[in-house]
């Protein structure tokens, strides 16, 4: 294997067990037309309920994804280790089950890439940050307790505290070796008092970088001593906090921004690049590189994360893609590949998006919001119908209702089923300060607040 980036440091793979010559062997056992996409993980776990330590732990996990491209057919399997007698045995498997195959159809066949073999293109470095390698158990304890103590003597915390080191490769029979180590820190507080409860989310991929001292003032500020009301009903302006914009946004992102969704006519923007599919404010751009979110570097086939533009003032101007899509976005792929077998599907999609801020304060927000919700935090979206864009979920943790620009109380949690391409279309304010989220199905979101007009959100 060569032409492996200069910038890999052997030693970075061995936090999770993964030996650059181990990666060779495996390769050489399992022959022509080989790629691994592997995953080392390991995470060191802090949970807490009740404002108490319940669970500390470590997990480590390996995940190797084998595919074997050769004579026109493609088989796919998977292992936790790279022993030499395991990756065997997964050979001759996927070495049987090939000769079995009849030929891929054409139109199955991958688009023509420029890069996505070519080795000579680096990968982004991007740095592991020591407070995370180095693990230090008294830290996320220090972390439990300044946030414990910070708050009232009559609210509860739950949660966690969790650090994680993510040793990626991907590499082929071709000579295409990619390798970086990704770490991560991220903290969920979750304060209850009188029956009430409110969230914060953090992560960075230095812990160092993590404002712990603000969380507790953010709690005490969301357990507002406001009345609940009734539940209100019927068409009303809405206001999206961060986390709750991150639930939008990123969904919107995986039905909608694909190539393949979007080359096979699935996506409600399919045929519209060019043209005016969203609200003039909202700019969206994809980039793995970009410090506010949170970087890396390749996707699953070894193609680097390029920055790519989507939606600009509203109007369609890019999509994301791999390999096989790479026709789409001019015969490049964007660096969006998802592993094989991805329980999300085999679709690119979005990696690390940024929505661009607007210019309005959060009080300011809130003034325009008028009479209507204010939704902290959606507990997910569950896409219904892909192409209509078509999504229920349900709000959690500190939904209010204001009236004339003022929080007057609690609003009863309740579940929204709305088309995000109205949402999307119907966005008239974004507020000037962004926060960093994620997903499970995406590595970063970035977003402002975002205030919806009345109409596509209905209360039910």
């Amino acid at each position: 294997m060569k032409n492996r980036t200069k910038e890999t440091d052997p030693a970075s793979l061995r936090s999770a067990g993964v030996k650059e010559a181990d990666v060779r062997r495996a390769l050489e056992i399992l022959g022509d037309g080989a790629r691994l996409d592997i995953l080392g993980e390991h995470a060191d776990l802090l949970r807490y309920a009740e404002s108490a330590i319940t669970a500390q732990h470590s997990e480590r996990r390996l995940r190797v994804r084998v595919r074997v491209d050769r004579n026109g057919r493609s088989v796919a399997g998977s292992l936790e280790t790279l022993d030499p007698d395991a990756v065997r045995s997964l050979a001759d498997r996927l070495n049987a089950a090939i000769s079995d195959l009849p030929p891929i159809p054409s139109e199955a066949t991958p688009d023509a890439v420029h890069d996505g073999g070519d080795h000579s293109v680096a990968t982004p470095v991007i740095p592991a940050a020591a407070s995370v390698l180095e693990s230090d158990p008294a830290v996320r304890h220090r972390w439990f307790t300044t946030v414990r103590d910070g708050l009232d003597s009559s609210a509860t915390l739950g949660g966690a505290i969790r650090y994680d080191v993510l040793d990626r490769v991907v590499a082929d029979a071709n000579g295409l070796f990619r390798a970086e180590t990704l770490t991560k820190a991220s903290i969920q507080a979750i304060a209850k008092q009188d029956g009430r409860s409110v969230s914060v989310r953090l992560m960075h991929r230095d812990a160092d970088q993590l404002p712990i001292e603000e969380i507790p003032d953010r709690l005490r500020a969301a357990l507002r001593p406001l009345p609940t009301i009734d539940a209100r009903h019927g068409t009303c302006r809405v206001l999206l906090k961060p986390q709750a914009a991150n639930a939008l946004i990123a969904t919107y992102g995986y039905a909608v921004l694909g190539a393949n969704a979007y080359a096979t006519g699935r996506s409600v923007v399919s045929g519209r690049l060019g043209e005016k599919v969203a609200s003039d404010l909202v700019t969206l751009v994809d980039d793995g590189c970009d410090p506010d979110g949170l970087p890396s570097g390749f996707d699953a086939e070894g193609n680097v994360r390029r920055r790519t533009p989507l939606l600009e003032k509203g109007v369609l101007v890019g999509l994301v893609s791999d390999r096989r899509r790479a026709g789409v976005t001019g015969g490049v792929p964007t660096g969006h590949a998802v592993p094989d077998g991805w329980r999300f599907g085999g679709d690119p999609v979005p990696s690390h998006l940024l929505l661009d801020a607007g210019t309005s304060s959060e009080d300011e927000l809130l003034a325009e919001t008028g009479s209507g919700l204010v939704v902290n935090r959606l507990d997910y979206l569950r896409v219904l119908h892909p192409k209509e864009t078509l999504v229920t979920g349900t709000t959690r943790d500190a939904t209010y209702w204001a009236e004339d620009g003022e929080l007057v109380g609690w609003h009863p949690q309740l579940r929204f089923t709305f088309r995000m391409d109205d949402v999307m279309n119907a966005i008239i304010g974004i507020g000037s300060t962004r926060e960093r989220c994620d997903q499970t199905f995406m590595e970063s979101v970035v977003v402002p607040s975002l205030l919806v007009e009345a109409g596509p959100l209905v209360l039910p």
